[in-house]
């Protein structure tokens, strides 16, 4: 795990191994005639990056969303918002957006993306659309809408999200090609609130 030193007096320097924080004292020893302040050190050990530490040619985000539609009756300000904790007969709805990173960060469109997809588990795979949502203002993205059957296992839901870019032929610069992101929640510990299926209140 990376570590690093962060002094604090008259600035900040960041330096690599551990985090050090030094804390001096305001006129400082002999030039004052004063004591000196104290210096406390704090060590921390930082978490692995969420994305890892290798390379990305793809890099995107994912949220899930209250969908219209289910069997759930939901109030009238309910529709769209963020949560992760859904029952039977919910609508849920994935958003993704983000950049493709090879190609020096284009966003991940209908134009740059070949396909994009929500993989559950015990289901067909699930695609994801991309269109510009009616806010204020307006904001485009991908989504894909699953409405949870009565009969699906309660508990955690380990979906994965799948991207795949199109193609760059050479041009204004050098051939990019088709390339693919993944994220899956199960491998990401920095999760800290699943998407869940819940009993029926």
């Amino acid at each position: 795990m990376k570590k690093l030193i962060v002094t604090v007096a008259a600035g900040m320097v960041a330096i690599g191994g551990v985090v050090a924080i030094a804390v001096m004292g305001a006129g400082a020893g002999a030039a004052t005639g004063h004591a000196r302040a104290a210096t406390t050190t704090t060590t921390t050990t930082l978490a692995p990056p969420v994305q890892g530490n290798g390379p990305h040619a793809v890099f995107f985000s994912v949220d899930t969303v209250q969908g219209a539609g289910g069997s759930v009756k939901l109030a009238a300000d309910a529709a769209c918002s963020m949560t992760n904790l859904f029952q039977r007969g919910d609508v849920v709805v994935f958003r993704m957006w983000g950049v493709h990173v090879a190609t020096g960060g284009n966003d991940l469109t209908n134009v740059s993306v070949k396909k994009a997809y929500v993989d559950v588990p015990g289901l067909p795979a699930i695609p994801m659309a991309y269109s510009t949502h009616p806010t204020k203002p307006a904001v485009s993205y991908w989504t894909a809408a699953w409405p949870v059957a009565k009969g699906y296992p309660i508990g955690v839901v380990n979906y994965s999200v799948t991207v795949i870019t199109n193609p760059v032929p050479a041009g204004l610069t050098a051939a990019v090609p088709s390339e693919k992101g993944v994220f899956m929640q199960q491998d990401s510990p920095q999760v800290a609130s699943m998407l869940t299926i819940e009993p029926s209140s």
